[in-house]
């Protein structure tokens, strides 16, 4: 099993798209199942997609937080808004490069490519973005 370098550094590997993963409205070829206490999540295999997607959901989340009217702040900011910036800004990064919005076949190369074409994640264009962000619906959580 290949350990990636952040972890070993104890910098973490933890997929900050991990909630479009879990509900399958994305998948990555660079992400790994791991159990946790607070249940199932996603860690990077590979430093430099862990960079991109970092990089990149730090823009979505400024971008997102800004169009919901929210602060960052994980006391106030209701986990839906989150997970609508993180699944709705890789939908609407999809649909900018001409892609299938849903579900997303590998978010590692998704961003990849967005970068390339933009010439780096700092010059992707939010506004088609934070417009997918608002779209986004998720799926109610059913009755116990």
């Amino acid at each position: 099993m290949h350990t990636p370098a952040s972890t070993a550094a104890g910098i973490g590997s933890q997929c900050p798209f991990g909630a479009p993963l879990t509900v399958g409205r994305a998948a990555c070829t660079q992400a790994q199942e791991v159990v946790r206490r607070g249940g199932a999540e996603y860690d990077c295999s590979s430093d430099p997609a862990l960079a991109r997607c970092r990089q990149l959901h730090a823009r979505l989340k400024q971008a997102g937080l800004a169009a919901f009217d929210a602060t960052d702040d994980l006391t106030q900011v209701p986990h839906s808004v989150l997970v609508k910036i993180a699944t709705g800004g890789l939908a609407g990064l999809a649909e900018l490069l001409g892609e299938a919005a849903a579900p997303i076949a590998d978010v590692e190369r998704l961003v990849a490519a967005a970068e390339q074409q933009f010439d780096g994640i700092e010059q992707i264009p939010t506004a088609p973005l934070t417009q997918a962000m608002l779209r986004c619906q998720l799926e109610r959580r059913r009755r116990r």
